[in-house]
């Protein structure tokens, strides 16, 4: 049976996924342009939580369920840092094409004209692409902390009374 500490934990846990949700899918401006950070939706669609009570002692992790999201869950959170002058530190070009594909991103040659987006085109696209990201980093939108940082005030008191009144219930059962 789940205390009403837990309960809090858990509506606390679940009220911060669905504001990372929100905070994903947020138009943001990223080193002057606009960016969607939602492409298939498979980060925004996977994101959840593990509450776990150990020794009394209540953990939450906010993750990922989908193991494809959770290759670069961490990259659109944190970002990534630059790499500059080391080939070895970008990104795989192949998942780079398939997010050009699923985005979709219309492609341009070197004068600026839209071009046919053709296997070759996606490819030298993306290895562009992996290559800025590799020299350049990108900027992480920290979708889980400014969640966790959004809806502290609204359950710090909730929280922090529930667990009182269950260290106070489990004081008054080990009296008996």
């Amino acid at each position: 049976m789940a205390s009403e500490f837990e309960d809090i934990l858990n509506e606390y846990a679940a009220t911060v996924v669905e504001r990372a949700k929100s905070n994903l899918r947020i138009n943001r401006r990223v080193r002057g342009k606009q960016a969607k950070r939602v492409a298939s939706g498979t980060l925004l669609n996977s994101l959840t939580y593990n509450l776990r009570i150990r020794y009394n002692k209540p953990t939450i992790d906010f993750t990922v369920d989908n193991e494809a999201a959770g290759k670069y869950a961490d990259v659109i959170e944190f970002g990534r840092k630059p790499y500059p002058g080391d080939p070895t530190k970008r990104p795989p070009y192949r998942d780079i094409m398939n997010w050009i594909r699923i985005k979709p991103i219309k492609l341009r040659n070197k004068q600026g004209a839209f071009i046919k987006s053709t296997e070759s085109s996606i490819k030298s696209a993306a290895i562009a692409i992996a290559k800025s990201i590799g020299e350049k980093g990108i900027v992480g939108i920290n979708y889980y902390s400014e969640a966790i940082d959004d809806t502290w005030d609204e359950y710090k008191d909730k929280l922090m009374d529930s667990y009182v009144k269950s260290i106070e219930n489990r004081l008054l059962l080990n009296k008996r």
